[in-house]
């Protein structure tokens, strides 16, 4: 995780918006200290410069905000392969022997327990409590494939513990996926560094060009750098794992969770009915 990834939001969009604003009145003021006869023609290829940084910069964060919709979607995605690889396991494991059943889908339901606490830990940025929750997930991973390994071993088994050692197999990629999503998928800092740096010098040409007519707009200007703050502010949420306006609903895995104690708390009364 990046130093960006602790930072309040709201500091975030301060320190964008407060640079910003800097920026247009240095160039402000050095525009009007260069004020000469030939204002006109200067003003002519100002303004064209101006017009062409603004455009660059609105390309640069389409560019960037696609980007980070896009790791956006990833993370749902892989949120819902792991919901869906957890739910076969539970059902894969129906179909190997009882004891091995019965340690397995109480394993599956404190992994899908743990998932839910770790979402919240990421929302909160509590990182050292994240990297604990992540090494107990894996923990689990290791003995979930043990179980797997003992049951393929039983010669009477036959392809079923195959099935449930393929949905084993499933939740550790899904894993993988949400850490890669998380942690690797993200913006680069040369992105950010030549949007930040983009942003900052079309403010410096736009003060640049108020000041040689020695009249502006301040709601204008300012709403104007405003926008392009809290576009960048939008953009660095949708990046970071720890999402403070935009979040993965959670409510998948708490319905899973809910349904395999359900289902294992029914177990003791389904085995009188059957016999």
């Amino acid at each position: 995780m990046s130093a960006v990834d602790n930072l309040p939001l709201l500091l975030v969009l301060i320190i964008a918006a407060f640079s910003q604003f800097v920026f247009i009145e240095i160039g402000f003021r050095y525009g009007s200290t260069r004020k000469t006869g030939s204002v006109k023609a200067q003003m002519a290829q100002v303004r064209a410069i101006m017009g062409a940084s603004l455009g660059l910069l609105a390309f640069m964060l389409a560019f960037s905000f696609s980007m980070a919709q896009q790791h956006f979607e990833e993370r749902t995605r892989a949120y819902m392969m792991e919901v869906s690889a957890i739910d076969a396991a539970f059902r894969g494991a129906d179909l190997i022997e009882d004891e091995a059943r019965a340690e397995a889908q109480e394993l599956l339901v404190n992994f899908a327990k743990l998932r839910v606490e770790l979402a919240a830990a990421a929302r909160a940025t509590e990182t050292e409590t994240v990297i604990r929750m992540i090494r107990e997930s894996e923990r689990m991973h290791d003995q979930l494939w043990s179980i797997a390994e003992t049951s393929m071993e039983d010669p009477s088994a036959g392809d079923r513990s195959g099935i449930f050692a393929q949905s084993i197999l499933a939740m550790i990629d899904a894993h993988d996926a949400r850490l890669q999503a998380a942690l690797f998928n993200r913006i680069s800092p040369v992105i950010w560094i030549t949007l930040f740096l983009m942003s900052l010098l079309s403010m410096v040409v736009m003060g640049y060009q108020a000041g040689l007519t020695g009249a502006r707009s301040h709601l204008a200007t300012w709403t104007l750098a405003l926008t392009f703050s809290v576009v960048m502010t939008l953009i660095t949420d949708l990046d970071r794992p720890n999402m403070t306006l935009f979040h993965v609903n959670q409510e998948l895995m708490v319905e899973l969770e809910n349904q395999m104690e359900t289902d294992i708390s029914q177990v003791p009364e389904m085995i009188p009915n059957e016999s």
